[in-house]
């Protein structure tokens, strides 16, 4: 007999129950639960980001149907008018909020001609869990972008359309 089977059996403690596994289960659950709830909340926000990543993509949509008939009779009543205010403005962007942008850029070689190429792009920031950092979460902030590029198939204004860069390089 050893002697931790002697010293259990002469305080008359039953061998059994110290050999009793019921708080390894318990230990277990302990170190996986803050795995599991990483995972379960990183597919939470997957979903929020390709949900944000979809309304950018309907909204660089709407603005290209508009804007390549440099048309958009409902954007002038805006205060500053134009077809990216409107387009922000009817969509349901509640979880972008007020930070998209939305530009309209000739390609190189683009003359703003009929049947020329326009890019318009939406863009808006993306916090990871709406600005609270977590310990083993990724923080800040990334830009998501989404770009649409049409054919121009009304002669252009001269003020739709410009040169200059995108929202996010």
């Amino acid at each position: 007999m050893s002697h931790l089977t002697a010293a259990v059996v002469r305080r008359g403690i039953d061998l059994q129950s110290v050999r009793s596994e019921q708080g390894q289960t318990l230990v277990e659950f302990a170190l996986i639960l803050p795995l599991l709830l990483l995972l379960v909340l990183g597919v939470f926000e997957f979903g929020s980001a390709y949900n944000s990543k979809n309304d950018l993509n309907f909204l660089a949509n709407t603005a290209a149907r508009y804007a390549e008939v440099n048309a958009c009779a409902s954007c002038t009543p805006l205060p500053g008018g134009g077809i990216a205010k409107y387009v922000i403005g009817t969509a349901d962007t509640k979880q972008l909020g007020d930070s998209v942008q939305i530009t309209f850029t000739l390609p190189a070689g683009s003359t703003g001609a009929v049947g020329d190429p326009l890019r318009v792009t939406a863009c808006a920031p993306f916090s990871y869990l709406g600005g609270v950092s977590l310990p083993g979460m990724p923080g800040g902030t990334i830009h998501l972008k989404s770009s649409v590029t049409v054919r121009i198939l009304q002669a252009s204004d001269g003020k739709l359309y410009t040169t200059g860069t995108e929202c996010y390089p």
